[in-house]
């Protein structure tokens, strides 16, 4: 059976050599797998502990860092967008503050004016009365010079942007040797 040449044999005196090769390679192969797989494990010395955790220090200091920068980058854009539209916000306040103070100014100054309009009319019409040159009547001095103006204006006058596109100079205004009755009721005929 399969008992021949697995165990030593039963005789003494017979030679085992054959099986103790066999046992011995075999216990051979089995202490170096042991050394080799004892060769790869650390020895857990101080310096190696201290050395992983410095390194497992570093790994959490760089992972910290990076969340603070993430944070920090997150906590300023939104500050910022909140600063944005504080001033967004005190700035449309400021211009309609400018614009409500405006308009209660104008309308303050409209008030008064017609205030100061019905005075004068009631208080002061009586002073303010003239015979008008075109008319003959006694007439309110505003009439008047209404009047006086349209009497006046001619299609021929000159107004100040006609003048001003003539582009003159003083010499060459100085040629025409205008009369200021010639210049304010011919001025378009006159100066060509």
């Amino acid at each position: 059976m399969g008992f021949i040449n697995q165990f030593p044999y039963s005789d003494w005196h017979e030679l085992n050599l054959d099986w103790l090769i066999k046992i011995t390679k075999a216990m051979a192969a089995q202490v170096d797998y042991l050394s080799e797989e004892f060769a790869k494990i650390e020895i857990l010395t101080e310096e190696y502990i201290q050395q992983m955790i410095d390194v497992a220090i570093r790994t959490n200091n760089i992972e910290l860092y990076n969340k603070m920068n993430e944070l920090h980058t997150q906590i300023t854009n939104e500050y910022q967008a909140y600063v944005q539209a504080q001033l967004s916000l005190m700035e449309t306040y400021v211009n309609n503050q400018d614009v409500y103070y405006d308009n209660l100014a104008k309308n303050y100054a409209d008030t008064a004016l017609i205030q100061a309009n019905n005075y004068t009319d009631e208080h002061v019409l009586d002073y303010t009365m003239m015979i008008n040159p075109i008319t003959g009547e006694y007439d309110d001095v505003r009439v008047v010079v209404n009047d006086i103006v349209s009497y006046f204006h001619t299609e021929n006058a000159l107004t100040a942007a006609e003048y001003d596109a003539l582009d003159l100079t003083a010499s060459a205004y100085e040629a025409y040797d205008l009369t200021a009755y010639d210049y304010d009721f011919n001025g378009k005929l006159r100066l060509v």
